[in-house]
């Protein structure tokens, strides 16, 4: 069987870094070539990591602050200049903003006429398995931004729709945390065996995100989107995993490291 791996691109927190880009990874799962976020640098690193732009299957965006799509115009780009992309390019997103990035990518002149190929947003729902070939996509809702919409979406029509995702295919499946309001967000994936969990670690404890995961069946949990403060860190958290039983299981995510599954 091929071997199925994660490239991370992006590890940052959302502020600005001299050592790390925003987040962004790839999955190469099943034959499909999946791109999950888009933080920018997001198309200097798919091209540094020499992923072929023509060869993306799909885009799934978590949610919507910056530090998760900022690069898209850009890998569109690279779409259509590097690799002389034909075929349209599916960008799984919440629905709230659809609309918006529809008329970004026009206002930014990649015209369906000019760039030779549509990109398709869809919109996600809670729950709702959706195939990339043969990877099976279920998106989680999670609590990330509940408190923004009660300080400010309702007040300007905004749903604030954050989003954890699951893949499977072939016997195997991962989740990708996005960002999360806490680690029991976690629990929608963590009811069967997952062969790698890649989860943010600025919104909680390390602490809370262990003990939500103690005794739990993942193979391999990485950490990445950690804040400035933990990165800083970052040596100290193995031994804080193994009084949870994570020791093992732990892997701390660098841009450009390759984590197989």
């Amino acid at each position: 069987m091929p071997t199925d791996i994660i490239t991370f691109l992006g590890t940052s927190d959302a502020v600005p870094s001299w050592e790390r880009s925003h987040a962004s990874l790839v999955a190469h799962m099943a034959g499909q070539t999946i791109l999950l976020d888009c933080g920018e640098p997001c198309a200097k690193n798919l091209a540094f990591e020499c992923v072929n732009f023509g060869g993306i299957d799909a885009i799934l965006l978590s949610h919507l602050h910056p530090d998760h799509v900022a690069g898209l115009p850009q890998v569109i780009i690279g779409m259509w200049l590097e690799a002389k992309r034909t075929r349209d390019i599916p960008v799984f997103m919440p629905a709230e903003g659809i609309e918006t990035f529809r008329k970004l990518i026009l206002t930014t002149y990649l015209f369906p006429e000019l760039i030779k190929f549509n990109v398709d947003f869809r919109p996600l729902s809670d729950g709702r398995t959706f195939a990339v070939g043969l990877v099976q996509v279920t998106p989680h809702r999670t609590t990330h931004l509940d408190s923004i919409r009660r300080i400010a979406g309702d007040k300007h029509g905004i749903a604030c729709e954050p989003f954890l995702y699951e893949l499977a295919a072939n016997g195997k499946r991962i989740a990708y945390s996005g960002d999360l309001g806490e680690a029991g967000d976690l629990l929608s994936v963590l009811d069967r065996p997952l062969d790698l969990l890649v989860t943010e670690c600025a919104h909680f404890s390390p602490q809370s995100l262990f003990e939500t995961l103690r005794d739990k069946p993942v193979t391999r949990v990485a950490l990445t989107h950690l804040h400035r403060q933990l990165w800083a860190k970052k040596e100290d958290l193995p031994a804080m995993a193994k009084d949870y039983g994570l020791a093992d299981k732990l892997v701390i995510a660098r841009d450009g490291m390759k984590v197989e599954f």
